[in-house]
């Protein structure tokens, strides 16, 4: 599955982490509505750790997308 999302053009310095916390706060909101965060069922530890390679990648590219 490819998804496709759009990042404004321009974020101010200092305001990419509130963009990314932004987007942290709606999927932990949709991760957390039937059981707590810290809660990962037996046999779905690899899907967490295929998750979070994901939001790593994302983090990356809105870094890159950024001068510094």
């Amino acid at each position: 599955m490819f998804i496709q999302i759009e990042i404004p053009d321009e974020l101010p310095e200092g305001r990419r982490s509130s963009f990314k916390k932004g987007i942290a706060d709606a999927l932990l909101e949709a991760a957390t509505t039937k059981s707590e965060l810290e809660h990962t069922p037996e046999g779905h530890e690899s899907y967490r750790e295929q998750g979070k390679k994901v939001g790593e990648a994302l983090n990356t590219q809105i870094q890159g997308a950024y001068p510094k």
